[in-house]
C-alpha cells in the first residue's frame, strides 16, 4: 500500500457516497425515466384465480382498441423453453416447470397470462382489462402443511408431488443421557421485498438482430445469460445496462418472467417495449420467506446444548425456484456460533397456489438464526437461566478456529465474548434487568422486555460468489478507472472500491471513475448479492490496484533513471522519494505507457490490470450480537421498541460511515419483520395485503435512534481482511425483538408467540397466559 495515501481517502475513512450527489439532484436516471424512440408500453393480464386451467382468450376488443399495438400470449411469442430459474435446479424435478406466460394452467392470483402492448401505458393498462380470459376454476391449496400431504391437491399432476425439495440431513453422535429438551414450531412468516423502485425494463430491439435492454436488476450478466437461453439467443446479442437502481434487497436476483416476457414482445414487434411495475404487482409477486420450523433443542441440565433438531418446512409458491435455495442456507447455520455436537435437519420446500417466493435481504440467514436464537431463549427459560449466560456457555472458543461446522461450512474467524460484552455494556444490561425487575414487583402494565440475539453467518457463500471481475486502469486525462462486475444499487460501491484504490495508489477519491451494470463495458460479473462485493470484489480492486501500481512504479524509474525502490506515490503521481521536482503524474505516466517507444524493454503498453481475485474459501463468517428493547402494554398489546444495540464485526472496515448504513438499513427490515409485516392471503388465494395501506412496512417514527458499534476480528481469506455486512442487521434484529416482546411478558408464563408481533397477538398471549401453567 502507498505509504503517502491520504487517510481523507483510504481505508478506514468515514468517506460520503459519491453516488449520493446524482441521486439526491436528479441526475442520476431510474429504468422508469428511459424513453427510446418509437417505445411502446406494456401491461400484463394477470388471473384472477389462484388455480384454473385456460380454455379461451378473446383479445378482439383489446386489439381493436385505439393505441394498441399487439396482445400477446406464449402463442405468439413461443418462449418454448421452461422457466425454472436459480437454485431449484440442483433440487427439483423439471415437472415443476414455469412459462413466462402461463399455458393452459393458471396456478397463483397474478399469473400473467397475456401481454398486452400500446403506444401509451395508460392505453396498455385500459386495454389489459379488454382482454377476456375464459378459466375453469380448479380447486386451491394455500397452506403447505395440507399442500406436503400425501393426499393434497397436486398442482402439477405430473410430479406426483407438491413437495419440490426433499432434503433429509444428520451430523455428530445424537446426545444420551439426562437431558433437558424444548420444543417450538418456530416460523418466518411471508414477506414483501416491497422495494422502492419495483421492477422495470425497456427492451429494444436493433435492426441486426441485438436487443439493448435497460432494466432494474442487480445480476445483469447472470440475467443476460439465462435469459438468452430461455430466448434461444446468443447471450452476446443482448447488452444489458442497469441505471440507477431503487433498492434490490434480493428481489431483483432472479431472471424475472416479466422481463424474458417483456424482451420476447419487443422481439415480436420489432419495436422497443417498456414496462414499470406496479406497486400492487410488486407486493403480489415479489415475496420472500414463508418458513415453518419444527424446533428441538437438547441440553445438559447445567446448559451445555448437545442437539439442534428441526424439520423445515418451506412454502415456495406456485413455481419453485430460488426460494428452494433460502432454507438451505438456514440449515448451514443450524448451529449458529455455538458448539454443538449434533445436528439433525430434515428439510422440505413444497408448492403452493401463491406466489412463488425468491431471496430477500438475509436470504435464508435471519432464518436459520432466528429459529435457533428463539429457541434458546426459550431453552434458558426451561433452565432458568440469564439467557446471555446461556450463550456465553456455549460459544465456539477463539482457539477452535477456523471452525468445520455440523452443516458443513467452515467459520473461518471468530472471538464472541468481546462482541458479546461490548453490546452488553452499551446496552446497559444489568440496569435493563433491574427496571424490568422494578415494574414486575410493582405489577406495572408497560413491561420492559430486553432480547439478546448472538448471530454468525456466511457471506460470499454461494457456489461462484467467492470470484469476481474488476480493472484498473489509468486513463489518459490521468484519472483512474475502475470497472466491477459487480452491481451497485445503494452499498456504494464506487465510495469503497475508490477508498480501496486510494490507499493502494495514493490517488485522490474525486479522480477515480467507476463503472458497472453494463455486459458490453464489463465483460464479465456476479453481480451483487450474499453481502460479496466488498470481500471479493474489494480485494479484486486491490490486487488489480497495486498491478497497476508497481507498473507504474517500473516506468517511472525507468523515465526518471531512478531505482524502482526509491519511487513512491503522490496524490498526482509518482515521485522520486527525497527529490520533488523529480516527479510525473498520472496523466504523463499514460502517456508514456502508450508509447512502446518509451516503455522499459519487458512491459506491456498500458496501465491496466484486471487479474479479478477469488477467495481462497467460499465464504467468511461475520457476526454479532444485538439487543433490542421494548416496552410492552399488556392492556392493549401495543409494543414500543425504545432502544436497539448493533454490536457487528465484519473484519477490516474500510468505510464505517457506509457499514453503520448497511447495518441500520438491515436493521429496519428486521424490525418490520418481526413486528410489522406479513404477507396474507384469504381463503381464496387472493391478496389481501396488496398495497402499503394493507402491508404495513415501518416508518422512521417506528425506530429508535440504533446504537451501532463494532469489533474487528480480520479474515486470513482475503488481502482486505474483510467479511460482509449487507445482510448483518436483518441476520440479528429479528431474533432481538422476537426475545424482547416474549421477555418481556414471560413473567406471565408466555414462552413464545408467533410473528409478526401485533398488538393484536401480543394481547391475545397475554389474555390467555396463565403464569402457573407456562405457555
Amino acid at each position: 500500500m502507498s505509504e503517502t495515501a491520504s487517510p481523507l481517502f483510504g481505508i478506514g475513512a468515514r468517506q460520503v457516497r459519491l453516488e449520493d450527489e446524482a441521486l439526491v439532484t436528479g441526475r442520476a436516471l431510474y429504468t422508469g425515466d428511459i424513453s427510446v424512440e418509437g417505445m411502446t408500453h406494456a401491461a400484463f393480464v394477470r388471473s384472477p384465480y389462484a388455480h384454473a386451467r385456460i380454455t379461451g382468450i378473446d383479445s378482439s376488443e383489446a386489439v381493436a382498441f385505439d393505441g394498441v399495438v399487439a396482445v400477446l400470449t406464449n402463442d405468439d411469442l413461443q418462449i418454448g423453453q421452461v422457466f425454472y430459474p436459480g437454485f431449484a435446479q440442483m433440487f427439483t424435478s423439471s415437472a415443476f416447470h414455469r412459462y413466462p406466460l402461463a399455458v393452459d394452467t393458471v396456478r397463483f392470483v397474478g399469473d400473467v397470462v397475456a401481454i398486452v402492448v400500446a403506444e401509451s401505458a395508460a392505453i396498455a393498462v385500459d386495454a389489459s382489462e379488454l382482454v377476456v380470459v375464459d378459466y375453469e376454476p380448479l380447486p386451491i391449496v394455500l397452506d403447505p402443511v395440507e399442500a406436503a400431504g400425501d393426499d393434497a391437491l397436486l398442482l402439477f399432476p405430473e410430479a406426483g408431488t407438491n413437495i419440490a425439495v426433499r432434503i433429509p440431513f444428520e451430523a455428530g453422535e445424537a446426545p444420551s443421557g439426562d437431558m433437558v429438551s424444548v420444543k417450538a414450531v418456530i416460523g418466518n412468516h411471508r414477506m414483501a421485498v416491497a422495494p422502492m423502485e419495483g421492477a422495470s425494463i425497456v427492451a429494444a430491439p436493433d435492426a441486426d438482430g441485438t436487443m439493448t435492454i435497460h432494466l432494474s436488476n442487480q445480476t445483469p450478466h447472470s440475467l443476460r445469460d439465462l435469459s438468452a437461453q430461455f430466448l434461444g439467443l446468443d447471450p452476446e446479442s443482448l447488452h444489458l445496462i442497469v441505471p440507477a437502481v431503487g433498492g434490490g434487497f434480493g428481489g431483483k436476483t432472479p431472471v424475472e418472467p416479466d422481463y424474458v416476457a417483456i424482451m420476447a414482445a419487443a422481439r415480436h414487434i420489432g419495436r422497443p417495449v417498456g414496462w414499470v411495475q406496479s406497486r400492487s404487482e410488486n407486493i403480489a409477486t415479489m415475496q420472500a420467506r414463508g418458513h415453518r420450523f419444527d424446533t428441538t433443542l437438547h441440553a445438559t441440565p447445567d446448559g451445555v446444548i448437545t442437539s439442534v433438531e428441526v424439520d423445515s418446512l418451506t412454502d415456495v409458491g406456485a413455481y419453485p425456484g430460488i426460494g428452494c435455495g433460502m432454507v438451505i442456507t438456514s440449515r448451514s447455520l443450524a448451529t449458529g456460533a455455538y458448539d454443538i455436537s449434533h445436528l439433525r435437519f430434515n428439510l422440505k420446500c413444497v408448492a403452493t397456489n401463491t406466489a412463488p417466493t425468491g431471496a430477500f435481504r438475509g436470504a435464508g440467514r435471519p432464518e436459520g438464526i432466528g429459529f435457533l436464537e428463539r429457541a434458546v431463549d426459550i431453552l434458558a427459560a426451561e433452565l432458568e437461566m440469564d439467557p446471555v449466560e446461556l450463550r456465553r456457555r456455549n460459544f465456539i472458543r477463539p482457539e477452535q478456529f477456523p471452525f468445520a461446522t455440523l452443516s458443513g461450512v467452515e467459520y473461518d474467524t471468530g472471538n464472541y465474548e468481546p462482541c458479546l460484552d461490548e453490546a452488553l455494556r452499551l446496552a446497559d444490561y444489568d440496569g435493563l434487568r433491574r427496571d424490568q425487575a422494578g415494574r414486575r414487583d410493582r405489577s406495572e402494565s408497560l413491561c420492559l422486555g430486553i432480547g439478546v440475539c448472538f448471530y454468525v453467518e456466511i457471506s460470499a457463500g454461494a457456489p461462484g460468489f467467492n470470484a469476481e471481475y474488476v480493472s484498473v486502469e489509468i486513463k489518459p486525462d490521468g484519472r483512474a478507472q475502475i470497472v466491477a462486475g459487480t452491481q451497485s444499487h445503494g452499498q456504494g460501491h464506487h465510495t469503497v472500491y475508490g477508498q480501496i484504490l486510494s490507499q493502494v495508489m495514493g490517488i485522490p477519491i474525486t479522480e477515480i471513475d467507476f463503472i458497472d451494470g453494463d455486459t458490453d463495458l464489463v465483460p464479465q460479473g456476479m453481480g451483487t448479492g450474499g453481502s460479496r462485493s466488498l470481500q471479493v470484489a474489494g480485494s479484486a480492486v486491490m490486487v488489480a490496484s497495486q498491478q497497476v501500481l508497481d507498473k507504474a512504479r517500473k516506468l517511472a524509474a525507468h523515465l526518471l533513471e531512478a531505482s524502482e525502490a526509491d519511487i513512491v506515490a503522490s496524490d498526482d503521481g509518482l515521485v522520486v522519494q527525497g527529490v520533488p521536482t523529480s516527479a510525473l503524474s498520472w496523466a504523463e505516466l499514460a502517456e508514456a505507457a502508450s508509447d512502446p517507444g518509451r516503455l522499459p524493454a519487458d512491459m506491456e503498453p498500458g496501465l491496466f490490470a484486471d487479474p479479478g481475485y477469488e477467495q481462497t474459501t467460499a465464504g467468511t463468517a461475520p457476526f454479532g450480537c444485538h439487543i433490542a428493547v421494548v416496552e410492552v402494554d399488556t392492556e392493549t398489546g401495543d409494543v414500543d421498541l425504545i432502544r436497539f444495540v448493533a454490536v457487528d464485526d465484519c473484519g477490516t472496515v474500510v468505510n464505517p460511515l457506509i457499514v453503520e448504513g448497511q447495518v441500520h438499513g438491515g436493521i429496519a427490515a428486521g424490525v418490520g419483520q418481526a413486528l410489522f409485516e406479513e404477507i396474507r392471503y384469504d381463503d381464496h388465494g387472493n391478496l389481501l395485503t396488496s398495497s402499503f395501506v394493507d402491508y404495513a412496512m415501518p416508518s422512521a417514527a417506528e425506530l429508535p435512534s440504533i446504537e451501532a458499534s463494532h469489533t474487528v476480528t480480520p479474515t486470513p481469506h482475503n488481502p482486505l481482511g474483510a467479511k460482509g455486512i449487507g445482510e448483518a442487521g436483518t441476520t440479528g434484529s429479528i431474533a432481538a425483538v422476537h426475545n424482547a416482546v416474549v421477555d418481556a411478558v414471560s413473567h406471565l408464563g408466555i414462552r413464545h408467540i408467533e410473528l409478526p408481533l401485533t398488538p393484536q397477538r401480543v394481547w391475545s398471549a397475554v389474555q390467555n397466559a396463565s403464569p402457573a401453567s407456562p405457555a
